[in-house]
């Protein structure tokens, strides 16, 4: 099933809906552009807004990747892929939209209240789930630059 089955939810805890394009001959990726969060929304704008970036897809492609926590694979969907320019550099990014306490090992709570340690577990799911899934990406990026080199050598 592709990601972009997913519909936005009203009942999410995050802003959620279809993002409209203003600038169409930027945009490369699949479609409808759904942002799940209000801050995927505010980097949807940037990118159809920025005059530096010069083409950007959202939730580009698929990569599979093993969770830890449950020892399945599952599929992880980057927020955004945006090929930019940086003075006469033209550089390509993936992008994944999170905030910084996603991405930090959270700390033991100092009162063990039920409520407390429902959160504390959550966050440690949320961090393990996110490594998981930036350790598929760096793989996938080495894999693509590997067989890119290999192309370029077998045309050499």
């Amino acid at each position: 099933m592709s990601i972009k089955n997913l519909k936005p939810s009203h009942k999410s805890n995050y802003k959620q809906g279809y993002y409209n394009l203003i600038n169409e001959s930027k945009y490369v990726g699949p479609k409808p552009i759904i942002f799940r969060s209000g801050w995927e929304r505010s980097f949807a704008i940037y990118c159809d807004k920025n005059k530096n970036i010069l083409k950007w897809s959202s939730e580009p492609f698929a990569i599979k990747y093993f969770s830890l926590l449950d020892k399945k694979y599952h599929t992880y969907y980057p927020d955004f892929y945006i090929k930019i320019q940086k003075g006469s550099t033209i550089k390509e990014y993936v992008v994944e939209v999170k905030p910084s306490s996603q991405l930090k090992k959270p700390t033991k709570p100092k009162r063990k209240t039920k409520k407390a340690v429902l959160n504390y577990n959550k966050a440690i799911e949320t961090y393990i789930i996110n490594l998981s899934k930036f350790d598929a990406m760096k793989k996938f990026a080495n894999l693509i630059i590997t067989r890119f080199c290999l192309l370029l050598k077998n045309r050499l």
